[in-house]
């Protein structure tokens, strides 16, 4: 959406400096940088979703991670055993 947006941009600028000059250009370029922070800003709908899904995944992916299970203390004793000889 932001590429149409900016190649319409681009065509009215070239349109505005071939009909209006640099002051119609200067109008235009001030309306698109207000309109693109305005919508940085507010980010739509779709982003915000996708947003979501993928942390979530994320989220659940970490949660069922697998951990290291805690060795057994008779196994660490004799592990320490043999290397203390």
């Amino acid at each position: 959406m932001l590429k149409i947006f900016g190649g319409m941009i681009i065509g009215s600028m070239m349109t505005m400096m071939l009909l209006g000059g640099a002051s119609a250009a200067d109008k235009v370029l001030a309306n698109a940088q207000t309109l693109y922070l305005d919508q940085l800003n507010r980010p739509d709908a779709i982003t915000t979703v996708l947003l979501l899904v993928v942390i979530s995944i994320f989220m659940g992916t970490l949660s069922m991670w697998p951990t290291r299970p805690a060795m057994d203390t008779q196994k660490f004793i004799k592990k320490l055993r043999r290397h203390c000889k």
